[in-house]
């Protein structure tokens, strides 16, 4: 009815009256339930529509139409303005009896009343009769001595047009239902909360236990009207309201009220509060009066040109207004400037307290002016909501425009024959890739087999995504496709040199690397392994090869790596499967020769998932990686000519299998000369760069350099040494910019001001004995992770009460005498009593090679005095300092026994000497490793004699001479030689009978005056003694 209209509808009725005579029973019957339904929803529209209006609608209705009647006197009532009572009892009973299905006019009306809370139900109450239509007989608001107040809690409710308010609470929802049975709640006194209620929130209304039969809601309720606890939570000033429908909500708690606001009144006093059976409170009210139109005030006239204006321009600028109140101003009032302020009032988004001071305000200038500023307000968040819109809609538009242009020129090239599908295209690409390149059969096959298989797939299977990933990891692959390589053995040896400092043996490998390539005329691929400590370059080395190569370079870690699949890739069955690093590394260099930095291979994981060392077997053969196949392309990839470089701290970790395949480059870090040099020309101009102090404003001073070295780092690399550097720089960079008005030029870092820049010296000395060693205690050296070590080991012994210890002087003139006999030999003799406990956190080899050195010096000093029992019967604590550190190897064989033999005889050995060696039950002296890392350290701590396996003659020898510069090292075959040198001859016992092993080889290199460079020479000199001869 409401979109058709009244006479339209009663045509189309009549029209299938007339011919339900040719229906069904069943169907005429419903027809008549349609007749009486009808009836009721043409009284509830024209209940809502305005007297103008309703009275030009009743005549148009034909006379013989079903509704015309109750049409006309219900149009007669509102035009009159008499028995409104029995017109909203009637609409009310109806409402009661009828089955509310959501397209009343009230339903309607709540659904156009958008988000501001209220609009407009249908037309407006026009031609300004609102408020002078209310009766003074005891039947109206103004013979009523007191109303119930409905509180309000979005905004205040503004004569003169139909709003619907949602109340949320159901107690008072049959509150107002008891009333309206009873006659007496056709008006009530609506009247705004003082602060906004917390039941205005969007939560789902509970359903009652009366209702609890019926379907949950789908939605959640707005909530305009409720409760309250007091009087007082309510504003002075609201209005009275004519209640006009009510309805229940059907699934959910509460339901909505159709009123009519009329005037505005004011509370005089609290008739009664709200109490558990009467939820809403009653009041004592004064009607007030609405302000008198001055017409010939222009200043008014202006005001409300400007508003209408305003008003105007907001319907056409936000849709939300237009549809909500385009039919309600169409018969409202806008010249009346009161009318015009509770219109736009209503209308309004504003806030609710700046709309109940519209409401409060008698001032009808100010109430005016208080209109205007909201209706601008209302305008320019309209314009801002239209801007964003339109912006949206111009974004989508040239979307969906660009889209129906590119469908459209896919259908015109796919009419005129220019192109092929996407599909087509795509397979086009792919032979493109491989057009160039020297693809080997097995992949051309399967290439071809899949470019055929992706053309039979439809490009919205899921199978044809996973064939053209797959073809895409095919053709992307540098198939025959080789980078040239630098055969200019000066240019390479010249780029080496640039990058790093020292490093001979790296860069001689390089040079010949390049020198065979050059006699062959062909790349080649090698796997190197550079073995050292952290921080001497290992990692930035592979970068040096591959810019003297001429090479791609590519790098990946296996530190902690555990899954297989990252060196072979996955099985295509798996989801997000793809290839493995090797072929990833061929994908981003376009070469087949790169150079492959595999960096810590000596951390590789292992668990469930597989061993990737196993792995690293086919990669790393060369017999066997010139077919490797990833899991993921399944065909053949030749990894020959790449050069693998792989870097490892220890190779111990490292499986033998693989440590096999690979050639192993030790680096075994740097020496004093070594790190001034690289600081000087690397790391100083390197942190000046970095810090933005650039090259003439830091000077430091060489001896504070030489004390940065020595006393700050001490370790194998220089990533200590750069760190320190760096700081010094950032501390300048900081002083210059402090002193930036100054003009400071340069900063200047002398010995005495580096502790200010770096804080008081780590490394004093490692050794804990500067003026020579007590007996039983002997310096060794260590091969550590870090680079080389010194290491004492300490020795002590208690004997039992009552016995006595005679030192070698007392024995001698014993044995002259021959009467001087100690009860310690004869019990010693016996057996012994002794024992010896080991401390220091040494490892299993190491406790071995304590008890080896134990039974070796007891044996030993027997030997040099048969009454020298005192290792039998003495208990020894051996220990090693530095208990924290893990200690563990056999090379620490020949100073154990040497500090067992030093307190036996309670001799100390020679001031800086040190030792290092595997000893024997026999007393022969083995092999050990790490003699370049040993001797870097015994420099660093001065040590001037070195006694040394006769097998590690040749590892000597071979190092620099400026790492042997003033150190004599001693060879030696068996601990006899040992003894001889370590002590002081005439101090102790002289050796019974000549040494039982190897001459003593002796290598003595001069000291130079200044070492600076690795190029320094210094004449060695060898010689070899006899078993019995002077060192």
């Amino acid at each position: 009815l409401k979109c058709v209209g009244v006479r339209q509808w009663s045509v189309l009725f009549d029209d299938a009256t007339s011919k339900a005579h040719r229906w069904p029973a069943r169907k005429r019957a419903m027809l008549a339930i349609l007749r009486d339904r009808t009836r009721v929803c043409t009284a509830r529209l024209l209940l809502v529509a305005a007297p103008g209006p309703l009275a030009r609608q009743a005549p148009r209705l034909g006379a013989a139409s079903p509704w015309a009647t109750p049409c006309r006197q219900l149009a007669g009532r509102r035009s009159t303005g008499g028995d409104r009572r029995e017109g909203a009892d009637v609409g009310l009973k109806e409402d009661e009896d009828s089955v509310d299905d959501g397209n009343s006019p009230t339903a309607s009306g709540g659904d156009a009343a958008g988000a501001g809370g209220e609009g407009a139900a249908g037309a407006a109450a026009a031609d300004g009769s609102s408020g002078a239509d209310v009766p003074s007989s005891g039947k109206g608001p103004a013979g009523a001595a007191a109303l119930f107040a409905l509180p309000l809690y979005r905004k205040p409710a503004f004569p003169g047009f139909y709003q619907i308010i949602q109340v949320s609470e159901q107690e008072v929802l049959d509150f107002l239902f008891s009333l309206a049975r009873s006659g007496q709640g056709e008006y009530l006194g609506g009247f705004l909360t003082k602060e906004p209620s917390d039941k205005v929130s969007d939560e789902p209304l509970e359903v009652p236990l009366s209702m609890s039969n019926l379907p949950a809601a789908s939605q959640n309720l707005r909530r305009d009207a409720g409760g309250v606890g007091r009087v007082e939570e309510l504003e002075e000033v609201g209005t009275v309201l004519q209640v006009v429908n009510l309805n229940q909500y059907p699934n959910v708690a509460g339901g909505q009220i159709v009123v009519m606001p009329h005037r505005r009144i004011r509370r005089t006093r609290v008739v009664q509060e709200p109490t558990p059976n009467v939820p809403l409170p009653s009041v004592a009210v004064e009607y007030l009066e609405e302000p008198q139109v001055d017409k010939s005030d222009e200043k008014l006239k202006a005001l409300r040109s400007d508003v209408l204006a305003t008003m105007q321009d907001l319907l056409k600028t936000s849709f939300l207004y237009k549809e909500q109140f385009e039919q309600v101003i169409r018969f409202y009032d806008m010249h009346n400037p009161v009318k015009l302020v509770d219109l736009v009032a209503g209308m309004s988004l504003a806030n609710r307290k700046e709309l109940q001071a519209i409401l409060e305000e008698d001032n009808l200038m100010e109430r005016l002016t208080k209109v205007h500023v909201i209706v601008k307000k209302d305008l320019e968040l309209a314009r801002l909501q239209s801007t964003v819109k339109s912006q949206m809609e111009e974004k989508v538009s040239k979307e969906q425009r660009r889209l129906m242009l590119m469908e459209q020129m896919k259908q015109i090239v796919k009419e005129l024959g220019l192109e092929k599908d996407d599909k087509q295209s795509l397979i086009g690409q792919f032979r493109e890739a491989i057009k160039d390149k020297t693809v080997p059969e097995e992949a051309s096959a399967l290439i071809e087999a899949e470019l055929a298989k992706l053309g039979t797939l439809e490009p919205t299977s899921s199978e044809f995504n996973i064939c053209r990933t797959y073809l895409e990891w095919l053709t992307c692959l540098p198939w025959g496709k080789f980078t040239e390589e630098n055969k200019d053995i000066e240019k390479a040896e010249n780029i080496l040199n640039e990058d790093h400092y020292g490093l001979e043996d790296v860069k001689e490998r390089i040079l010949e690397h390049i020198a065979v390539s050059f006699l062959k005329e062909t790349t080649q691929g090698k796997i190197m392994c550079l073995v050292g400590p952290p921080g001497v370059g290992k990692t930035s080395v592979g970068k040096s090869i591959a810019r003297a190569l001429d090479r791609q370079f590519y790098r990946f870690s296996v530190g902690g790596l555990h899954d297989v699949a990252e060196i072979r890739g996955h099985r295509r069955t798996y989801v997000g499967a793809m290839p493995g690093k090797l072929i990833q590394c061929l994908k981003i260099t376009q070469s087949s020769n790169p150079v492959v930095l595999i960096d810590e291979i000596d951390k590789l994981g292992r668990d469930f998932r597989g061993d990737p060392s196993s792995a690293l077997l086919e990669v790393l053969d060369p017999e066997q990686n010139g077919s490797f196949r990833d899991h993921y392309l399944d065909v053949p990839v030749d990894l020959s000519r790449v050069l693998f470089v792989c870097t490892a701290n220890v190779t111990d970790t490292i499986p033998a299998p693989l440590l096999d395949r690979m050639e192993v480059i030790r680096i075994a870090g740097y020496v004093f000369e070594e790190k001034m040099q690289i600081a000087k020309q690397y790391l100083i101009p390197q942190t000046e760069e970095q810090s933005g102090i650039g090259r003439n404003r830091l000077d430091l001073e060489e001896e504070a350099l030489k004390s940065m070295v020595r006393d700050y780092a001490r370790e194998a690399g220089v990533r200590q040494l750069r760190k320190l550097l760096e700081k010094v720089s950032r501390k300048v960079a900081l002083t210059l910019v402090r002193k930036v008005e100054e003009d400071a030029t340069c900063m200047k870092i002398t010995l005495a001001s580096l502790n200010s820049y770096i804080g008081q010296p780590l490394h004093l000395s490692d050794r804990l004995f500067n003026e020579g060693t007590p007996p039983g205690v002997v310096m060794g050296l260590a091969w550590t992770a870090m680079g080389g070590a010194t290491l004492f080991v300490e020795a002590r012994g208690r004997l039992p009460r009552g016995s006595e210890r005679r030192d070698h002087s007392e024995q001698r003139d014993g044995d002259e005498d021959g009467s001087l006999v100690s009860d310690s030999s004869s019990k010693g003799s016996s057996g012994g009593m002794g024992g010896m406990q080991v401390t220091g956190q040494l490892g299993s080899v190491m406790s071995e090679s304590s008890s080896i050195s134990l039974t070796y010096a007891r044996l030993f000093v027997r030997e040099l005095d048969e009454r020298n029992s005192y290792l039998d019967e003495a208990r020894v604590h051996l220990n090693v300092p530095e208990g924290a550190t893990p200690k563990d190897g056999p090379s620490a064989g020949v100073t154990m026994t040497s500090a067992l033999v030093s307190l036996a005889v309670n001799q100390p050995i020679k001031t800086n000497l040190a030792m290092t060696g595997e000893l024997t039950l026999t007393g022969k002296v083995l092999k050990v490793g790490g003699i370049k890392e040993k001797v870097i350290a015994a420099r660093r701590e001065r040590v001037s004699t070195l006694l040394l396996p006769r097998q590690n003659e040749a590892d000597f020898v071979e190092l620099k001479e400026y790492l042997r510069a003033g150190i004599t090292a001693h060879f030696v075959d068996h601990y006899d030689d040992v003894y001889r040198l370590a002590f002081e001859e005439g101090q102790v016992p002289a050796l019974p009978k000549p040494s039982r092993g190897l001459p003593v080889v002796t290598v003595d290199t001069p000291q130079t005056p200044e070492v600076e460079a690795p190029s320094t020479t210094a004449e060695s000199t060898e010689t070899a003694d006899s078993a019995g001869s002077a060192p």
